[in-house]
């Protein structure tokens, strides 16, 4: 069985280990506990969507350790200057379109031309992304459809479709995650789910010049 290992620097190398494998691994984010695999594994995002019991079209969000490298995966040319550092590392999810030259897995949203990235505020994680070298694909640890979960004896039934579960204790960010931010488009924005941070999301991209988009009606 699996046992959980304390989620320190000294376990960072032999999670990115796993996650060279196709593996998948159990990790602490700055809001909720996840599940990931190297972003440019098929098969370590197939493992992802199994653990899960996700339905296939339920995409996968990107984590990278370092803001800087987000035009790596995703399309920021039309952003203002500054707005990557304002909201990452932190609760955010950045919605860009996909670069056609990424080197992402064909697995990882297949069919969206949009990619959501983050850089957590852990330390752990953005030191397993950095030593793996490459994006991770992260989503909660939880049965899909399922609450989110905050310590790791909540995922209990996911432990063993993991390598390793990374345990970095009980997290106080509310269940909410990440609050996700559409900037496919120059000048516009779109907040896709509210998250922990929405009301500081407004202020951050009305203060950069972007207009929220309108949303079509139902």
């Amino acid at each position: 069985p699996v046992m959980p290992l304390p989620a320190s620097r000294w376990n960072e190398g032999k999670a990115a280990d796993a996650l060279r494998r196709g593996l998948v691994v159990a990790v602490p984010t700055d809001t909720i506990y996840g599940v990931a695999a190297s972003a440019s594994s098929d098969e370590g995002i197939d493992r992802i969507y199994d653990a899960k019991r996700r339905p296939a079209f339920l995409p996968l969000a990107l984590c990278i350790a370092h803001p800087s490298e987000i035009g790596r995966y995703g399309d920021a040319s039309h952003l203002p200057a500054d707005l990557v550092e304002k909201f990452l590392p932190g609760p955010y999810t950045l919605l860009l379109n996909r670069r056609d030259d990424s080197e992402l897995s064909a697995n990882l949203n297949p069919g969206t031309r949009t990619v959501g990235i983050r850089v957590p505020e852990s330390s752990f994680v953005r030191g397993v992304v950095a030593t793996l070298g490459f994006a991770i694909a992260l989503t909660s640890a939880n049965i899909s459809g399922g609450s989110s979960s905050t310590k790791v004896g909540d995922f209990r039934e996911l432990w063993d479709k993991c390598a390793n579960v990374y345990d970095g204790g009980e997290l106080n960010a509310g269940t909410s995650g990440s609050t996700i931010i559409d900037l496919s488009e120059p000048g516009v924005y779109r907040i896709v789910r509210k998250g922990c941070s929405e009301e500081e999301a407004h202020a951050i991209l009305k203060e950069h010049g972007l207009r929220e988009k309108e949303t079509p009606p139902q």
